[in-house]
């Protein structure tokens, strides 16, 4: 792989912990009538990263409507070369949203504000990275997801206004078997900044462990510019109380 390829793959792995964090978006939706939901989870993919996180009902929310708190933080890891130089990232990261949940029945989401912050260490340095050190953003988020028989959409966006920089997921499963636990289909999913895109498709499974819990795994094919295409693993789990 030549130089170029290998820095805006960096630029990628960076953004792949951000792609995860829509795992909440994913779990969180699916426990619309709770007012705290914890998450927590992982991605390998170009970087290897993991997160964890809740959510909390503000006072006056009723059965999982109205204003509530989101925040979590992830930390991760990459590496990249720079001309003859192999540069070693690792970034840890926080980010905390006011969000407005609506909806019920079949369907439900939410919209919320809010502000990124993220540290990235680059060894040695590499003024090229317009990424390396501290830096904040505010965001704004959209989620949802809709029911129809044994049938489910879920959708996770967000964009962050410093930065440029934008994630989506989008998830469409079928209910197996007759117990209702588990769910499987397709998940698609995209990021990127002014500088680069990238994108992972997978089929996806998610299997209740409980009345308000759920375990997700998805694998599949992870591409990007200027990149070659490659595999990734993505896991969440979500506990509603």
């Amino acid at each position: 792989m030549t130089d170029q390829p290998r820095r805006l793959a960096s630029k990628t792995s960076f953004a792949a912990v951000l792609t995860a964090l829509t795992a909440m978006g994913w779990g969180g939706t699916a426990a619309a009538q709770s007012d705290v939901t914890v998450f927590a989870g992982g991605k390998l993919d170009v970087a290897d990263s993991a997160y964890a996180g809740a959510s909390v009902g503000l006072p006056g929310s009723v059965d999982g409507k109205g204003w509530a708190v989101r925040g979590s933080v992830y930390t991760g890891g990459y590496d990249y070369q720079s001309g003859p130089t192999t540069i070693d990232a690792d970034f840890t990261g926080a980010q905390a949203e006011l969000i407005y949940r609506f909806g019920s029945g079949p369907t439900w989401g939410s919209v919320g504000v809010g502000y990124r912050y993220v540290d990235t260490d680059l060894s040695p340095g590499d003024p090229g990275n317009r990424r390396e050190g501290g830096q904040g953003e505010m965001i704004v988020s959209l989620d949802g997801g809709h029911v129809a028989g044994p049938w489910r959409v879920d959708w996770y966006g967000s964009y962050g206004f410093q930065l440029d920089d934008y994630d989506a997921l989008a998830s469409l499963t079928h209910t197996v078997g007759s117990s209702g636990r588990v769910r499987a289909g397709l998940e698609i999913a995209a990021d990127g900044d002014s500088n680069y895109s990238a994108y992972h498709i997978g089929p996806v499974l998610g299997v209740k462990v409980g009345d308000q819990a759920e375990f997700q795994i998805s694998a599949g094919l992870s591409d990007g510019d200027d990149r070659g295409s490659d595999g990734y693993v993505r896991v969440g789990f979500y506990r509603s109380f």
